[in-house]
């Protein structure tokens, strides 16, 4: 198997750390490979979570890895899965976890569609309790989906998979567009970012995936489907099932509302809404401790028919009892992807007894020199390794693999991360493109959303990019923000307007018009819009305008100017506004002396300002 152009080693046969030994393969993803195998010093059998060696050699992605066990040691809930152990093996980062045999929710969606109201209240409760015990803790899961939600031969129902996990306390920009798509909120398409109403989001498209056994939005790819959450809402369930329950649908709605504002801002209140319903409607569902078993012991002939109302208070303390034998015969062992903090004390110390592991020392922000000295104690089997990195200077110690915490046996080889600085890359084109697309492509450059403002541009269509930062070539640090520049189109036409149509119009688009000056205009009728004088060089929404109204043409009443010197006749027009052609035999010279014997327009006649008057001096 090849993976990031790398050839996949087989591990089945090999004992990691000196203790867990690799019996088969479980299951295989885009990150990890997830093996059956036995702790030889307990004597049990467990899952162990082994990254890619492409990832493993990304110290960013290690040091993702094992915050995960670090973040999530500090979250304990009945809903989420045990954890043992996490370590290093001569380059292959792994975490230890407890076996947990049943079905994915994912399974059951698929194999049986919309689940029944008391299977739907049932798993919602034990996924809406995890996540709210994680929120407590600042934790936020970021890719919630059925494939995390394990439904246990025991009945017990557990979240899993918090390897796109971060602490609120950290920043919340996501680096990557990361979960499956179809279950992100729209913030976290648009700007990267998410939080506890991010993870409420999901919820919501899990739970409308429960009442009808359908994801909300179908598209041809990814990109597709992104549109469509950041441009609509998710629709009532009824559409699509019209016996889904009311209140259920109700809770569904307000937990994908568009913005994030308007949703539950964690899980513990979307819970306590569940509660309140579920505790007054005559349902016969369990509290959260009630078993889930997933054995049938319904005559074989009823196994499929799911949806069966016989015996129904019997089903209703069992939701999952009419689940298919098949299922259950073939069900595969679902490993959690959850890892433990260092600074546990878990079974696996006991076990071993005190002391007979020593922790990594934190290295973060030394020097070299002094990294190698904290280390010296621990173990003379150093290297050094420089990488990348947006947050420490060049030359100083990032941290180490393995991670700080990490309990280790003395003498292991231990590398120091020293920074080589930041890493630059190129900006993507993002010229003529939507803000949803732009948005995937600065991501996939491994860069951030910066400010994006929106301006009138009537160069580029509405909502398309017309500028961004390093639009000129300049490269940016890996982690940086892009600026981007997003068209409103162009500002209204309003020229030939009456000037309260004109102002109703731009006020509609946004524009405040802070002024209203009249001036003369051969061109537009007395009371229409001439022009939009914009008070800055750009403008957007709420910018200040001033409006220019047409006093209609500008005339004047030719004077007298027979008599006068040729010299202030023609002072005289000009002053007037009007073009001047002399008409004598005069030398110029002679200007002052020389008198007008007549001109092409008779005294009183209107002139429009800028037209010809032809004065004669003979």
């Amino acid at each position: 198997m090849k993976l990031g152009g790398q050839q996949m080693p087989s591990l089945l046969g090999k004992t990691l750390a000196g203790r867990y030994e690799i019996n088969e393969v479980i299951a295989r993803g885009g990150m990890a490979t997830v093996y059956l195998g036995t702790d030889s010093r307990l004597e049990r059998m467990v899952a162990i979570k082994v990254i890619h060696p492409h990832l493993s050699e990304d110290p960013v992605f290690r040091d993702k890895f094992f915050r995960e066990a670090r973040m999530l040691a500090k979250v304990a809930h009945s809903n989420l899965v045990n954890i043992f152990d996490q370590g290093d093996d001569q380059g292959h980062a792994f975490i230890v976890l407890e076996l947990v045999e049943g079905i994915t929710l994912r399974e059951a969606l698929k194999d049986f569609g919309a689940l029944r109201t008391e299977q739907t209240i049932q798993v919602s409760r034990a996924v809406l309790s995890a996540l709210s015990q994680a929120h407590q803790n600042g934790v936020v899961h970021r890719d919630l989906k059925p494939e995390n939600v394990l439904l246990a031969d025991d009945g017990r129902i557990k979240v899993t998979d918090f390897g796109l996990a971060r602490e609120l306390t950290t920043t919340t920009d996501t680096g990557s567009l990361v979960g499956t798509v179809a279950y992100l909120a729209p913030e976290v398409i648009k700007r990267g970012k998410a939080d506890t109403a991010s993870d409420v989001y999901s919820f919501g498209i899990l739970l409308f995936e429960m009442l009808t056994g359908k994801q909300p939005f179908v598209g041809d790819d990814a990109m597709q489907i992104a549109f469509m959450h950041t441009t609509g809402r998710v629709p009532s369930a009824k559409t699509i099932n019209p016996d889904a329950d009311s209140q259920l649908n109700e809770l569904m709605l307000w937990c994908t509302e568009p913005l994030m504002e308007n949703r539950p801002r964690e899980a513990g209140v979307a819970l306590a809404q569940l509660e309140k319903f579920s505790a007054t409607t005559d349902r016969n569902v369990d509290d959260l401790a009630q078993t889930l078993l997933l054995r049938d012991v319904i005559p074989e002939s009823h196994l499929t028919e799911v949806l069966s109302n016989v015996s129904r208070q019997e089903d209703a303390r069992r939701p999952f009892s009419t689940f298919s034998s098949k299922l259950l015969a073939t069900r595969w062992l679902i490993a959690s992807l959850i890892a433990l903090s260092a600074g546990s004390f878990g079974g696996w110390y006991f076990g071993v007894g005190p002391g007979a592991l020593v922790p990594i020392p934190s290295l973060a922000d030394k020097n070299q020199n002094q990294a190698t000295d904290l280390l010296t104690e621990l173990t003379t089997n150093i290297s050094i390794k420089k990488v990348f990195s947006s947050t420490f200077a060049k030359g100083t110690v990032i941290g180490s693999e393995p991670g700080s915490g990490v309990l280790v046996p003395r003498g292991i080889a231990v590398t120091i991360l020293v920074s080589k600085g930041k890493e630059y890359v190129s900006v993507p084109e993002l010229s003529g493109v939507d803000l949803v697309t732009a948005t995937a492509k600065i991501l996939g450059a491994r860069l951030a959303v910066g400010k994006v403002s929106e301006w009138f541009n009537s160069d580029y269509p509405i909502g398309s990019v017309y500028y961004y930062s390093g639009q000129d070539g300049t490269k940016l640090a890996v982690a940086d923000g892009v600026d981007m520049k997003i068209s409103l189109g162009s500002i209204p036409i309003v020229k030939g307007l009456q000037k309260n149509v004109a102002k109703a119009a731009l006020e509609a688009a946004g524009l405040s018009v802070r002024k209203i000056v009249s001036d003369y205009s051969n061109s537009v009728a007395k009371g229409e819009v001439i022009a939009v004088v914009p008070d800055e060089p750009e403008i957007g929404k709420g910018s200040t305008i001033k409006l220019i109204v047409s006093l209609g043409p500008e005339t004047v009443a030719m004077p007298q100017v027979k008599g006068e010197t040729i010299l202030a006749a023609k002072s005289l027009l000009e002053s007037l506004g009007l073009k001047v052609i002399i008409d004598t035999k005069w030398l110029t010279k002679d200007y002052g002396i020389k008198r007008i014997t007549g001109s092409s327009e008779r005294v009183g006649t209107t002139l429009l300002v800028g037209q010809s008057v032809t004065i004669r001096a003979r």
